[in-house]
């Protein structure tokens, strides 16, 4: 009877054992939607995972050859696989000509999931290693990028390296380039916006050695090339990068340049065209300003000014009706600044019983609105 309760005792060891043994192997685990068509020899599966916050859907695109999936073919309900060194994708669905769709499950490999550990990665979220799976990255690239100089790479940041694909060769590339110790964040907006080192080297032909990661990306983010910048400095500008940054922000196309040079001003100086385009002036109202009858010729920045207080040629004739055909472009921006128009001229002129001049009009103007 002892015996028979001691093996019954070591069974039950044995059983606790196992499960306890099994928890420990337990495995992360995600799924979702999968659907698959040809590109190429390679056949391109999209899949998507319902996230359970409002950010709506979590997709990722990869090619795989077939001699990757083990158990694919043609068929309805075909159950197949592909390994990757973060873990086993396992697909389910109806495949008809290298076409189709159905369900995935992933299941993390732990023995992956341990080097991401040891690499400072802890407690990485079933999709996200999803997406390394997905992506093929393996420990050694982790390793790799953490000898490139990022060895304190934060989960975050090494997600956007995966996501977008920012292998070790176009980190070394970036650097040889001229950007040496360029930090993680910088890197994923250089790859983000398709800056490689042939757009780096293009770029400084034209702008200059010096320049910066910010102005580099300033230029990407702008889709400042070589072209744009050949016919700038064709349109009579010698640019330095931040000019030519200032210039494609604001919309200043060389076509811009070319149409108001041809409106028969002496010079327009590069801050010139800068107030022109920030003030919305067109070839047409400077036509319009030229067109005012000024007993002089009028200066870009009197344009300017002119365009910023709103002065059009219907103003003009209604105070040069009121009986001030003289006035210098100068003294309307003051009768503009202080609101004098042909009704507060009238009432001038009664209050002081003769047409007052335009300094005393705007005496009396100022004088209204102190009045209680």
């Amino acid at each position: 009877m002892k015996r028979v309760s001691l093996n019954v005792l070591c069974l039950v060891a044995l059983f606790f054992s196992a499960t306890f043994l099994l928890a420990g192997q337990s495995r992360q685990k995600t799924e979702g939607m999968w659907t698959v068509k040809p590109q190429g020899p390679l056949l391109q599966f999209r899949f998507t995972i319902d996230n359970d916050d409002d950010n709506g859907n979590m997709s990722n695109t990869c090619n795989f050859s077939k001699d990757e999936l083990t158990g694919f073919k043609t068929g309805d309900d075909i159950i197949f696989s592909v390994k990757r060194p973060a873990g086993l994708i396992t697909m389910t669905g109806d495949i008809s000509g290298d076409r189709g769709n159905g369900t995935f499950t992933f299941e993390a490999d732990k023995a992956y999931e341990g080097s991401l550990a040891d690499a400072g990665f802890r407690d990485v979220p079933a999709k996200i290693l999803f997406l390394f799976a997905v992506k093929n990255t393996g420990t050694d690239y982790i390793r790799k990028v953490k000898e490139m100089g990022f060895s304190d790479i934060s989960l975050d940041n090494l997600i956007a390296f995966v996501a977008l694909d920012i292998s070790i060769d176009y980190i070394s590339g970036v650097e040889k380039a001229g950007f040496k110790n360029i930090d993680p964040g910088n890197i994923i907006s250089f790859k983000a916006l398709h800056i490689d080192p042939q757009y780096i080297a293009d770029i400084r032909k034209i702008a200059g050695e010096d320049l910066s990661v910010n102005d580099m990306i300033s230029f990407a983010a702008l889709k400042i090339d070589e072209k744009y910048a050949k016919e700038m400095y064709n349109s009579g500008y010698s640019l330095s990068g931040p000019d030519l940054v200032q210039f494609k922000a604001m919309g200043i196309t060389p076509d811009y340049v070319k149409e108001m040079m041809a409106t028969g001003f002496d010079k327009i100086s590069k801050d010139d065209i800068i107030q022109f385009r920030a003030q919305h002036i067109t070839p047409e109202y400077v036509k319009e300003v030229q067109q005012m009858g000024f007993n002089r010729k009028i200066t870009a920045d009197m344009v300017v000014k002119l365009k910023i207080f709103k002065i059009d040629r219907e103003y003009v004739q209604k105070i040069r009706s009121a009986g001030y055909p003289d006035l210098t472009p100068e003294k309307f921006v003051e009768f503009r600044i202080f609101k004098i128009d042909p009704g507060f001229i009238e009432k001038a002129t009664k209050f002081v019983g003769s047409r007052p001049t335009p300094e005393k009009l705007i005496q009396l103007k100022i004088a209204e609105g102190n009045h209680p």
